[in-house]
């Protein structure tokens, strides 16, 4: 059991500290040089000291990758890049700039305006997209806004990584963790948001208030006029209707699918190879007339997907199988579960609280793996409250540092690039100051569910 543990903290290190200290790896091809994240080096080193100290055969590795009790790695992965696809093809033509831009102008010279309008905005294009293509899509915008504006852009900084990280929360799609504990225990697409928009809600109001109230200060400053007209970011009208036709009716396909019997990722492959097959055509019908393409091209979307997170996520699924192999995530069930009492609701708040913290060591996503096996693994867990405070724990924990989730990170290094100054301790101590408050009422609330429905 120790050599497991070991190898599994000693990946989820590895990965932080590759994202931390260099977080792209320059690769020359021909006359190009080709930039690769490195985090999932991290996550692979799992599975080469698991093989290479015997500790799971060949065979076990396939097992692993192959899933288990619900959990098909390359479904999900299906699915979460599908959805990430149309997105970034949407923000490639302009529509979350136009969307921010929106929001800006409706604030108008007046600081507090400005700062709910931009996290109402932030909010819910998280919710129909997702919190990583959103916190990295429109940090470099509000970073850009908030300087020609001649203020802080650390308030509305905070606030953006703050919403995306919350609002997630409320759709199956808005976080690869929801994905995965949606797939392990069965979760339908309404059925997973009837339980989670409402504690969405209560974090989110939660987290917007607390925010507000950290900086009120800075909020109230006045701020300089800066006339940005929406419709100008639009850069490919044809292109961002055909995306948010392709999102939207794969949103609402979600909804249906469980009632049609279709399974998920090839609902949402369907759309995004559709989106992709008719871009191919109108750049192939541009080029043959000779005029000229814009920027919001099939090449430029492609270029833009998180590719490497392919092998993180299943370089992570061989090492939580080897934790389940050897008793480990089957301990931590039967500690929680005990320590809850046999309360639902108490249990649903302690994997909320543990999860939420324990994000913040090995990161969100293969703390969402671990624990979806935890409570697999132990008979008789009321296997929704594990499921439903994880969800909770995987998304508010990930605002307690920067190393709750890759997003975090990538944050943090967009922000230096930009000469943004927020240590280490200053992210934290935004996250204390908020996360515990909105963390705890959106368990309460969910507890309450709990005991209501159980």
């Amino acid at each position: 059991m120790l050599p497991v543990m070991l190898i599994f903290l000693v990946s989820c290190g590895a990965t932080i500290a590759l994202t931390l200290r260099r977080p792209y790896l320059y690769l020359r091809a021909r006359r190009r040089e080709v930039r690769v994240e490195t985090y999932f080096l991290g996550a692979l080193l799992g599975p080469v000291l698991i093989l290479a100290g015997g500790l799971l055969t060949g065979q076990q590795v396939l097992d692993g990758l192959n899933g288990e009790s619900g959990l098909q790695p390359l479904g999900i992965l299906t699915l979460f890049v599908s959805m990430v696809f149309m997105s970034i093809f949407l923000d490639i033509t302009g529509f979350f700039e136009a969307c921010a831009r929106l929001a800006l102008r409706y604030a108008k010279a007046d600081g507090t305006r400005l700062f709910f309008a931009l996290y109402a905005v932030v909010s819910v294009l998280t919710v129909f997209t997702s919190n990583d293509i959103v916190i990295l899509t429109l940090t470099p915008f509000v970073y850009y806004f908030a300087r020609h504006a001649g203020v802080n852009p650390k308030p509305y900084l905070v606030a953006e990584f703050f919403a995306a990280n919350t609002w997630s929360m409320a759709l199956y799609i808005g976080n690869p963790t929801n994905i995965l504990l949606a797939s392990r225990f069965g979760f339908t697409f309404v059925g997973y948001t009837g339980w989670m928009l409402l504690p969405t809600l209560v974090a989110g109001a939660a987290n917007a208030l607390l925010l507000y109230l950290v900086f009120r200060k800075e909020i109230r400053r006045p701020i300089r006029s800066v006339d940005l007209k929406p419709s100008e970011a639009i850069t490919d009208r044809t292109g961002a209707v055909l995306g948010l036709l392709a999102l939207g009716g794969c949103v609402v396909a979600l909804a249906i699918a469980p009632y049609l019997g279709w399974e998920m990722w090839r609902v949402s492959l369907a759309f995004a190879v559709a989106l992709l097959g008719i871009l191919v055509v109108r750049e192939s019908y541009a080029r043959a007339l000779r005029r000229k393409v814009n920027g919001s091209t099939v090449v430029a979307a492609m270029r833009r997907v998180p590719w490497p997170i392919v092998p993180f996520v299943l370089s992570l699924f061989v090492t939580v199988y080897a934790l389940r192999v050897y008793g480990v995530t089957g301990k931590l069930g039967e500690v929680l579960f005990s320590l809850s009492g046999g309360s639902v609701p108490l249990l649903g708040i302690l994997y909320g609280a543990s999860s939420a913290l324990s994000a913040n060591v090995l990161n969100n996503i293969p703390m969402t793996l671990a624990f979806a096996s935890a409570a697999g693994g132990v008979s008789g867990m009321p296997l929704l409250a594990a499921a439903l405070g994880t969800a909770i724990g995987s998304n508010l924990g990930a605002n307690l540092t920067p190393i709750g989730a890759l997003a975090g990170i990538m944050w943090m290094t967009i922000l230096s690039d930009k000469e943004v100054r927020i240590t280490f301790a200053e992210f934290v101590k935004y996250g204390l100051l908020v996360t515990p408050a909105s963390l705890l009422a959106c368990l309460g609330v969910l507890a309450l569910q709990l005991a209501v429905g159980s």
